[in-house]
């Protein structure tokens, strides 16, 4: 009786919330019809293309899912979606490591109920705030390091944040200047500062200000004053041309 009632408990255990409920709107998610159709879409139909191919999903038998099941990707949703509760989960195993897939219950800014699926690692890693959003394409895990491949042709410390803000905030109003008057005006406002050349590696911790300058022909500078740590912990400011191009 004991061993029945301990199986009857585990059996009513909701399923813990993921570590961010909410689904922004540039966010995938799939949305269901129902929790049954949902459900019989994550049993079947997210699985991988075999080796040597097994590092993504099997497209194609995802959008047969989609037709067979009712369900479809990022419609009959308004805005950012919040998970109500979480109601199962299953494991994507790729050859570069396994995702974790969430079947949830939801709520879209409208108001509206929604049975969807989302990968559970991908939302929690979406970035959320600017800085987020400028680190996922700039850094590695929040870091910028001067010390290799990652370096730019810009890249100084300076003793404080505030050291770091002044030096780009006198860079505005240069959007249009030649490269080499623009160089001269960063090099002099950041031996000004007290900065110098960043020769190691630095943890980001807040976005300060931005200056731009479309330099010419396939060249344009990002330029972002930055809070950061250094190794040690000490808080640093830093110059950092930030340009994608």
């Amino acid at each position: 009786m004991n061993a029945l009632l301990a199986f009857l408990l585990l059996a009513a255990t909701p399923e813990p919330l993921p570590e961010h409920i909410d689904i922004p709107n540039e966010r995938s998610t799939v949305i269901c019809p129902t929790q049954a159709a949902a459900q019989t879409m994550l049993d079947q139909y997210y699985r991988v293309k075999p080796a040597p191919n097994n590092h993504t999903i099997d497209i194609e038998h995802f959008f047969a899912g989609l037709r067979a099941t009712g369900c479809a990707q990022d419609v009959e949703r308004t805005g950012v979606v919040t998970i109500l509760s979480a109601k199962s989960r299953a494991t994507v195993e790729l050859a570069g490591g396994s995702e974790r897939m969430l079947r949830y219950e939801g709520r879209d800014e409208a108001g509206k109920v929604l049975a969807g699926i989302v990968s559970e690692d991908g939302n929690n890693s979406f970035p959320r705030t600017d800085l987020a959003r400028w680190l996922s394409v700039r850094s590695r895990d929040g870091w910028l390091d001067a010390r290799g491949e990652q370096s730019t042709s810009i890249f100084y410390r300076c003793s404080t944040p505030d050291n770091a803000k002044a030096v780009v905030s006198s860079l505005k109003g240069m959007e249009q200047a030649k490269e080499d008057v623009f160089s001269k005006k960063l090099a002099t406002s950041a031996a000004l500062q007290g900065c110098r050349p960043a020769t190691d590696r630095y943890l980001v911790t807040a976005l300060l200000d931005s200056a731009g300058n479309e330099c010419g022909f396939e060249c344009y500078v990002d330029l972002t004053a930055l809070a950061a740590l250094d190794r040690s912990g000490m808080q640093v400011g830093l110059v950092f041309d930030g340009a994608l191009m």
